[in-house]
């Protein structure tokens, strides 16, 4: 393990370019170029937006409902990204992936870093719905980086084991549609986890805790929404739950690589 990820380490220029290429091509092919990474999210929350607020009588979240929501669109269009993305990671460049001495596991992180990027490349407009909605910012928002170094491992983690896997298995992909529309209404994105401790039995809590996201985001949005935290313990949670993912996928990965090779 050690020597693979040194190997790795080696080849982070190797990395370094082709996520620079990615984003490049994907700019580069469209009109409108990086503002899409900006219209996606900001579109998903000017519907979930007008759904709540102007149709239906909103019990959860906070005010400004718009800053909320994006708070929780953003990081989840990136795992989103990831998860659907890994899943033809190995395929996508399937003759590079066989050809190249690169260590395989750079195709995984290529997509975490590409749509890691694209993350931070959407912030600017969650920074000028602040602005418009004078929204002040709490000291948590130093722990911003801590929540996405979280959400990195754990993508990660969740990268190396799908990709593999979806070689091997067709239907995985099928699966994964399915799974990220039942995930997106069970990860804190159009309400709190607050809500959740406010309205569900204790079981659900306990269960919901267990949805790494659900600390993940809930530290994102603290920042904004510092009276609404409900604390560490998901956070520690979702950590724990990050580092068993990694290693996990580390695991399947190397079991898996000689197999997925022969496959494509």
């Amino acid at each position: 393990m050690v020597s693979r990820f040194r190997a790795i380490l080696a080849r982070r220029d190797t990395l370094a370019l082709l996520v620079t290429r990615d984003l490049k091509v994907k700019y580069s092919t469209s009109r409108l170029g990086y503002l899409w990474t900006v219209i996606d999210p900001l579109m998903m929350s000017g519907v979930y937006w007008f759904v709540f607020t102007q149709i239906f009588s909103r019990g959860v979240g906070r005010e400004p409902y718009l800053v909320f929501l994006l708070c929780g669109i953003l990081p989840w269009q990136w795992a989103n990204g990831v998860i659907r993305d890994s899943s033809r990671a190995l395929t996508t460049d399937a003759k590079l992936v066989r050809s190249t001495n690169l260590p395989r596991e750079i195709w995984i992180l290529r997509v975490v870093s590409t749509k890691g990027v694209e993350f931070l490349l959407s912030l600017p407009v969650l920074v000028l719905f602040v602005v418009i909605y004078q929204r002040g910012l709490s000291w948590y928002v130093l722990a911003f980086p801590l929540a996405a170094l979280i959400q990195a491992v754990l993508l990660v983690g969740l990268g190396l084991t799908l990709a593999p896997v979806a070689v091997l298995y067709k239907d995985v992909r099928r699966m994964l549609r399915v799974g990220l529309r039942v995930l997106f209404y069970l990860s804190p994105i159009i309400y709190g986890v607050r809500d959740v401790h406010a309205r569900a039995p204790e079981w659900v809590q306990t269960l919901y805790m267990f949805n790494p996201l659900a600390g993940i985001f809930d530290l994102y949005r603290a920042a904004l929404f510092p009276d609404f935290f409900a604390g560490w313990t998901e956070v520690a949670v979702a950590a724990g739950i990050a580092l068993v993912a990694l290693v996990v996928g580390v695991v399947v990965f190397t079991r898996l690589e000689g197999r997925v090779l022969k496959e494509i």
